[in-house]
């Protein structure tokens, strides 16, 4: 009898076990997320790439520099394609990795290379300083390879095949990482590099296609927190540009991180200007000296103008598409939020990068959005007008948006 219960107890141990997980396998079928990048594979973003290349009579072909090359060159064909990075391939063929303007940074404004992680290197500078900077030609003219991986953002060479979830490596850009190296799975095929801006024009022409994401393209970057507002880094326009460009580096004795860009501010802390990683390509060991020039005159002298470019901008009740259409429009990597109060108006309070876009549509759950069957709707036109004015709202101009 024992024996009989102890099988009945077991018996229906196992049902329940059973009845919990088809519970569980349900509520998973029901509830599970959908992102924007579901089903889809990293391949299709190389063949929308190859479809724009084709239409400006470009080729997929990956632009490398020798290992061997010099960093001059480097530089000149950095400016000459207009990136901010190469891959390094060596004289066997393979990537062995990717140089950015970053590393190139580090490698000029500090002489010898170590005082990076002296803290008082970003906060003010010595006359030896200048001596190092401005008799630091020899960085110049060395290897180009030998600056691989200076820069955190180049110590990790990141690397996808193309069949890979497309989810991935969204994921992996969402938390920072601004391009990879994407290889092929068939031999006829050739190694590609996705950027992070390659992602955004990919979404922005799925958004045309997705009306899904309406309310969400509708609401302001603050309501979305996208922006956390804090104290930015800035660099005064009177400032010395090496300084600047110090500044792009955050490093210390244990831990480094950096900055891309930096905003450039005047006297009242208004936002005049942007310094970036990107500026460094105009420099050649011939003109090192203009690094002692201020900020805004330096940003005169490379961009060939009587003033620095006017910096893309939004505030935190910026529609967020319109942030896109502003990131695509000005091709530019960030843009800097400012205020809206009578003395905030020009000061900047946040950035909004790809990087937090990325992260926006990788999180982004569509099983849960109300208008997830719009577009079967529109067709029979049973659309409650609240959801198609939404819809109407955030569609870019010139989208066909139905009968309504």
């Amino acid at each position: 009898r024992a024996r009989k219960r102890q099988t009945t107890t077991q018996a229906h141990r196992k049902r329940t076990q059973a009845l919990t997980m088809q519970r569980e396998e349900v509520k998973h079928k029901t509830f599970r997320k959908v992102t924007f990048f579901e089903g889809k594979k990293i391949k299709d973003i190389l063949d929308m790439m190859t479809d724009i290349n084709t239409f400006f009579g470009l080729t997929d072909e990956l632009v490398t520099v020798p290992e061997k090359a010099t960093v001059e060159e480097a530089l000149k064909e950095m400016k000459a394609r207009n990136v901010t990075s190469l891959p390094i391939r060596g004289e066997d063929g393979k990537i062995n990795g990717i140089v950015s303007t970053l590393d190139i940074v580090v490698g000029v404004v500090f002489a010898p290379m170590y005082t990076r992680y002296n803290e008082e290197a970003t906060a003010k500078l010595n006359l030896q300083d200048l001596k190092n900077i401005t008799t630091n030609k020899a960085v110049f003219d060395s290897p180009v390879a030998n600056l691989t991986g200076v820069h955190e953002e180049t110590r990790t060479l990141n690397e996808f095949w193309d069949d890979d979830d497309l989810s991935l490596l969204a994921h992996r850009m969402s938390m920072g990482v601004h391009r990879a190296l994407i290889k092929p799975r068939d031999k006829n095929d050739k190694m590609r590099i996705v950027t992070q801006s390659d992602f955004l024009n990919y979404i922005t022409q799925r958004i045309v296609t997705d009306p899904r994401l309406a309310k969400c393209m509708a609401q302001t970057i603050g309501k979305l927190d996208l922006v956390e507002t804090t104290d930015v880094v800035t660099v005064s326009s009177k400032d010395r540009a090496v300084l600047g460009f110090r500044k792009l580096w955050m490093g210390g004795k244990w831990f480094d991180w950096s900055l891309s860009a930096l905003p450039v501010v005047d006297a009242k802390g208004e936002l005049v200007g942007n310094l970036s990683g990107s500026d460094m390509r105009n420099m050649t060991k011939d003109n090192l000296d203009d690094l002692l020039l201020s900020v805004e005159d330096f940003l005169w002298k490379i961009n060939g103008k009587s003033k620095m470019r006017t910096p893309v901008t939004v505030t935190l009740d910026t529609p967020f598409l319109e942030a896109i259409e502003k990131i695509m429009g000005n091709s530019v990597h960030r843009l800097w939020v400012t205020g809206t109060g009578k003395g905030d108006k020009n000061k900047v309070k946040g950035v909004l990068s790809l990087t937090d876009i990325i992260y926006k549509f990788s999180t982004f759950d569509l099983s849960r959005h109300p208008m997830r069957d719009i577009t079967e709707r529109l067709a029979r036109g049973v659309v409650l007008s609240d959801e198609y004015a939404e819809y109407k709202a955030a569609a870019p101009p010139g989208t066909s948006t139905g009968p309504y």
